[in-house]
Parts: structure tokens; C-alpha cells; sequence
């Protein structure tokens, strides 16, 4: 079953809004979350990076989906970019099956 991780930080758009209008733009989105889940996509959840500046990741957020096929990934990718998503949040991805050990090892032994 592939998946796809959406790893985002706001850009400057996002921060100069208020609390009020982030919370309107968040609840806005809702019905399209909610389109992509009704299409077969599965929301799996969110995670907040805790890492402290300089010790880790650039990205802030990340959002976790499993999905139904490849092409899944795609509709997901538009809806959020139809919904202005990209406008509040610098993107960065990630998409692929999910490796036991033996499969990955390999992989990370030939780099």
C-alpha cells in the first residue's frame, strides 16, 4: 500500500495572517480534506515537528495519507492546490511504499 507524506512550512503569507484568518482558511479546507477522504484516500494524521532550529528537519509539519494507488497522490496534490494550500505553505514530499528492513538496507547500502 503506498503512501504519501506531505512535509510543509509556512511561508510569510501564512504568518502575517491573524489566528482568526488561519482558523478561517484551516476550516475552509475541511470539505476538501474531507472530498479526498470520501474519494478512498485515508488521512493517517498530522505531526508537529519538536525538533528545536538547526537540529533537524526545515520543514515544520508533516501530513501523513495512506492511499489507495500511485495515481492516488495526484488528486490529492491538486485538490490542495485548487484550495490554495501552496499560496500559505512551502511544500516538500515524499511518496512510496512502506520497507521492512531487508528491503531497505539494500537501498541504503547501495547510495
Amino acid at each position: 500500500m503506498p503512501y504519501y507524506i506531505e512535509q510543509w512550512r509556512p511561508r510569510p503569507k501564512w504568518l502575517s495572517l491573524t489566528p482568526e484568518d488561519r482558523g478561517k482558511f484551516l476550516f475552509d479546507l475541511s470539505p476538501t480534506i474531507q472530498s479526498l477522504v470520501e474519494a478512498g484516500v485515508e488521512l493517517v494524521g498530522y505531526m508537529v515537528s519538536d525538533a528545536k532550529p538547526g537540529q533537524g528537519s526545515e520543514f515544520s509539519f508533516l501530513r501523513i495519507w495512506k492511499l489507495q494507488d500511485k495515481d492516488s497522490m495526484q488528486r490529492i496534490e491538486e485538490a490542495l492546490g485548487t484550495a490554495g494550500w501552496r499560496e500559505f505553505f512551502e511544500p516538500g514530499r515524499w511518496q512510496g511504499e512502506i520497507l521492512t528492513p531487508q528491503v531497505a538496507i539494500p537501498h541504503l547500502v547501495g547510495l
